[in-house]
């Protein structure tokens, strides 16, 4: 099973390429809207910010007290401000994973409300690990359908900013 370790280094590559494709949004798509009733652009930015230590959060906290709490302030944030916060999404999420116990993390139960009962480490694999990655492939498709026809699988999967980019076939 994974560690705490890999959870948290994993959940910090998906913000790194994150925060590489709020780079190569077009300019001017910060409303861009797939479909009406889903979140803009920077709705999804915003979420993106709180959702990975909010699951972090409300495995400790048995709820989601945590992101009621900074929901409204991440309502104000702009494009421009988005990379600090992923960058403060990130180590919100490593700092509560690094004083986490590997014991507490493997056994520790968490009963989040009409969630159903896990262990930490079982409700980080069906949430932080989930959500994170599906919401950073939503981000990938705004930008592909708002208009940068650039971008591709690299940008979507491995582009983290630190790791060059394979030639082109």
């Amino acid at each position: 099973m994974l560690g705490k370790n890999d959870i948290r280094d994993m959940l910090i590559n998906e913000y790194k390429v994150i925060k590489q494709l709020a780079t190569k949004l077009p300019e001017g798509s910060e409303d861009y809207r797939i479909s009406e009733g889903q979140r803009s652009t920077i709705e999804l930015l915003r979420y993106l910010t709180l959702i990975g230590p909010a699951t972090v959060h409300a495995a400790l906290d048995n709820g989601f007290s945590w992101f009621a709490a900074n929901a409204p302030a991440s309502e104000q944030v702009t494009l421009a401000e988005v990379p600090a916060y992923l960058d403060g999404a990130m180590a919100e999420t490593s700092g509560l994973l690094d004083r986490m116990s590997d014991e507490d993390f493997a056994s520790k139960p968490v009963s989040v409300e009409g969630m159903g009962d896990w262990t930490i480490q079982t409700w980080l694999l069906n949430t932080a690990c989930k959500f994170v990655p599906a919401y950073k492939l939503m981000l990938f498709n705004h930008a592909k359908a708002a208009g940068n026809h650039e971008i591709g699988t690299w940008d979507a999967w491995l582009d983290n900013g630190e790791v060059p980019a394979p030639p082109s076939a």
